[in-house]
């Protein structure tokens, strides 16, 4: 059975709070986990609060780097940063992450996302390893650094000598990109013949409409996981009562879907 992982990039120092807030609420109301990736620079500022909002056990707190800068190069968002400046984005974002929330932090989502992640970056994967980092989700994007992204499903950093570090990759749209708040290249012709919408969804209906045919493509191809990529500053400004999580957890919870977190999954793969 598919699983929906259910998972969240914060980065916005002006939204993040409120944001953050208003997407756990939805989720405590339904009893279902997420995974929140937390980007240091929020945490140095508003630690307390985040903890506040966020200490649950429902959730999962894992690291989105220190301050978002790119960890390997780009075409739409640049070159990397050095290995030096990488050190720094990898071991300050995960400190910040165990200081605040007292949990060890396994996990790691990168700035914006990468074709295939990581693969042949083995000393861009040393740091990961050596600090910690156990799983990490970089496979965010089509060929070119394209949006929407590929169904991939989780795959070991083997072929690059760490066959113990895990990528989850993410899936579809990026919510931001979707909704037109942020530019990005797509893929033409797409990698699903539904991936281009007609049009930029302007209600919590159409939103949901569009992320629904994401869910029912991987359940139809009987993957193991489906998991958008979602912003919740842009969630909070598409819609402050986060609508469009509240209308797919409903969906989930009637077609009998589990929903999971990241680390449940990298604790699954690791025992296998």
């Amino acid at each position: 059975m598919t699983t929906f992982l259910a998972a969240y990039d914060l980065e916005s120092l002006e939204l993040g709070l409120r944001a953050a807030e208003a997407v756990a609420a939805v989720h405590r109301r339904h009893n279902q986990p997420a995974t929140f990736f937390v980007l240091g620079l929020l945490l140095e500022r508003d630690g307390p609060r985040y903890r506040d909002i966020l200490d649950d056990p429902l959730f999962d707190l894992q690291t989105h780097t220190y301050s978002h800068k790119m960890l390997k190069s780009s075409g739409p968002h640049g070159p990397a940063v050095s290995l030096e400046e990488m050190e720094e984005e990898v071991a300050r974002g995960k400190q910040l992450v165990e200081d605040t929330f007292g949990r060890e932090c396994l996990g790691l989502r990168t700035g914006c996302g990468f074709h295939q992640g990581l693969q042949g970056l083995p000393e861009r994967l040393d740091i990961l390893w050596r600090n910690g980092i156990r799983f990490v989700s970089s496979d965010l994007r089509g060929p070119f650094d394209s949006i929407p992204a590929g169904l991939t499903q989780a795959y070991w950093y083997e072929a690059d000598g760490y066959p113990e570090l895990l990528e989850i990759p993410a899936h579809g749209w990026h919510d931001n990109v979707l909704k037109g708040y942020t530019q990005n290249i797509t893929l033409f012709p797409p990698l699903y013949p539904f991936a281009i919408p007609q049009q930029i969804p302007t209600t919590v209906d159409g939103a949901f409409a569009h992320e629904k045919l994401w869910v029912d493509q991987a359940i139809a191809e009987g993957l193991e996981f489906f998991s958008p990529c979602l912003h919740p500053w842009s969630l909070y400004r598409f819609d402050p009562q986060i609508g469009t999580v509240d209308r797919m957890l409903d969906y989930l919870g009637e077609r009998g879907i589990p929903v999971s977190t990241y680390a449940d999954l990298y604790r699954r793969w690791a025992s296998r």
